[in-house]
């Protein structure tokens, strides 16, 4: 008892703390590129309508790279806002 006793201290690991990526954007923003790209070719039944995947993936990649968990912040901001219907309807669609 003569020393004072010192915190184990473990070091932090940094791939433990990113977000799982696949293709250099979040594995979630990847599956709704996918699943909206599948649901515009099945809309428009055109084969051409597939390329679409590129501009969704394009924005997403330029996304990550301004900011890499901007799709954490989306998703914390989405749950954290209350929808905006009593200002366009006039009444809440919701209860508080």
């Amino acid at each position: 008892m003569d020393e004072l006793e010192r915190p184990i201290i473990t070091p932090l690991v940094r791939a433990l703390t990113v977000t799982p990526t696949l293709f250099g954007v979040p594995y979630l923003y990847f599956m709704f590129t996918g699943v909206a790209t599948a649901v515009i070719f099945l809309a428009t039944k055109n084969l051409l309508s597939l390329g679409s995947i590129f501009p969704l993936y394009a924005i997403g990649r330029i996304a990550v790279a301004k900011d890499a968990h901007i799709f954490e912040i989306l998703a914390v901001k989405t749950r954290k806002c209350p929808p905006r219907s009593k200002a366009l309807w006039g009444i809440k669609s919701y209860r508080v």
